[in-house]
């Protein structure tokens, strides 16, 4: 094991993407021809916890097995069907840690049907959530974790019981809300991390077609919220922090790298992935200074911009090797 050994706990949802490309969407009533079809595996939690583990790691080093500073345990649950078992192999093989993923008997693994626009590469998701609605409102956390990573595709209840457990053993609390869905504000009270996007921010702040971001992220961290970080996909990168917000200083943009998008599918999860895995070896909580939110905000856009450029979801994720080092 190396000498430095953090450990990122991801609670969230385990889905098959079903993928399907096509020029554009259909109307209704509607049958159009698709490009191509897909299937893999992904679900907001699966795919966050890939990334932490793709960017900590290079390909040959999952493949054999080594341990890195960073070990990434995924936590929820699959179903007892044809799915799960492929599943819980291809999470192992991008070096995530599964025994913490349960398989509920007599239930289905989640289910992504996703339509990718092959002109934008923008994507529209059903999903069945299946298995993931099912995760036990339990404490689900090991006392040895670093960062606590969590986002909405499980019951509430879940995400909330153990955000509470893991700020009373002083784990780091990451939460990226998707869905946006309302939450009680005892959730933002001494929040480290909140990532959203455009319309997540807007919802849960209460702004509607907000004119200034600003606004929205001193919402936040009014609420109590320590880094508030909103992407905005071509627009970039708008953050905040409470430390700058008291001192009155104004929040950063950071723009988007110019690159083609091919397919966004996982874009969103690989810039928490990896900003996550920043805020790991930071080895700090929050308030202090050694924690360098500058730095992980662009290493978390470059990784994104790199998923972007490929078709699927957990597949298209970088290793660290392949994160472009400006």
């Amino acid at each position: 094991m190396p000498l430095s050994h953090f450990v990122i706990s991801v609670i969230g949802s385990l889905n098959v993407d079903l993928v399907t490309r096509t020029a554009r969407i259909p109307t209704a009533g509607e049958t159009l021809t698709a490009e191509s079809f897909d299937t893999g595996f992904g679900g907001k939690g699966a795919n966050q916890a890939v990334a932490c583990a793709r960017v900590s790691r290079t390909q040959s080093q999952a493949r054999n097995g080594e341990s890195t500073d960073v070990e990434v345990r995924m936590v929820g649950a699959v179903g007892d069907d044809q799915f799960a078992d492929d599943f819980l192999k291809s999470l192992q093989a991008g070096g995530v840690e599964t025994s913490k993923v349960q398989k509920l008997p007599n239930q289905k693994t989640g289910v992504a049907v996703i339509l990718v626009e092959s002109q934008t590469g923008e994507n529209r998701i059903l999903l069945s959530p299946g298995a993931n609605y099912n995760v036990p409102v339990v404490d689900l956390l090991q006392r040895d974790t670093t960062v606590a990573l969590f986002q909405l595709e499980v019951p509430i209840e879940v995400a909330l019981l153990n955000m509470k457990a893991a700020r009373e053993r002083d784990i780091v609390v990451i939460l990226n809300p998707a869905p946006a869905i309302p939450l009680p504000e005892d959730a933002y009270k001494g929040l480290d991390h909140l990532i959203v996007n455009e319309t997540e921010a807007s919802i849960l702040s209460g702004i509607e077609n907000p004119t200034s971001w600003n606004d929205v992220t001193s919402v936040f961290i009014n609420r109590g919220v320590q880094n508030v970080i909103i992407t905005l996909g071509a627009e970039g990168v708008y953050y905040q922090t409470a430390a700058r917000h008291a001192k009155s200083e104004p929040a950063k943009v950071l723009p988007a790298r110019k690159v083609k998008v091919v397919d966004t599918t996982a874009a969103g999860d690989t810039f928490v992935g990896a900003y996550a895995v920043s805020v790991a070896r930071s080895n700090s909580r929050t308030v202090d200074a050694s924690f360098d939110i500058d730095a992980a905000i662009e290493y978390a856009n470059r990784a994104a911009s790199e998923t972007v450029q490929k078709v699927g979801a957990q597949s298209a994720i970088p290793w660290v090797d392949e994160v472009p080092s400006s």
